[in-house]
């Protein structure tokens, strides 16, 4: 009788868990199905790749703003091969698991088929198609805004003091 007992409740232990895997397993086909439709992967190879043209034209911008006139000569070069470096670490073929992961366990199942079939709809392509466009746009309005922002963050890293309303200024050690 003990054992009968004991039979079936792991049973139902084995059947539940299997139960979640399965929601699991399909969750994560759902998952990397909206990835695809969403284009994840052209989309993080497009992201470096304006970043990576961006750059040298910011960075000469950034110094301009700085005052500096001589940028090294191998600046650009260092911070392509910086992006380089970044890309090959946060590239598709290394992400794509954490990313299911991510989408799998932050969307329910109902959710990810509500996402996919908007995706699948002409305003969900339509999207897809224009993201890159409107992450351009997105890039070049932050970095106008943070240019703006650079004689500010300058000035308080020279003046510490000063950045912050209150801050009381540092004391010179006299030893």
């Amino acid at each position: 009788m003990r054992n009968g007992i004991l039979l079936g409740v792991l049973g139902l232990w084995l059947a539940a868990m299997c139960a979640g895997a399965q929601e699991t397993s399909s969750k994560r086909v759902l998952a990397e199905e909206l990835l695809n439709l969403m284009n994840t992967r052209e989309s993080i190879e497009k992201t470096f790749t304006m970043v990576k043209q961006m750059m040298p034209g910011q960075l000469a911008k950034a110094g301009q703003a700085a005052g500096q006139t001589n940028m090294p000569a191998n600046a650009s070069a260092q911070v392509e091969k910086m992006v380089d470096t970044i890309s090959r670490e946060f590239s598709w073929d290394k992400m794509k698991e954490d990313y299911i992961t991510l989408y799998a366990d932050t969307f329910t199942e109902e959710e990810l088929k509500g996402i996919i079939a908007f995706y699948k709809s002409p305003a969900g392509q339509a999207f897809v198609q224009k993201q890159p466009e409107l992450m351009k746009r997105s890039m070049e309005l932050s970095q106008k805004m943070m240019l703006k922002l650079m004689p500010a963050m300058q000035a308080a890293a020279v003046k510490p003091e000063e950045a912050v309303p209150g801050a009381a200024p540092q004391q010179k050690s006299g030893k």
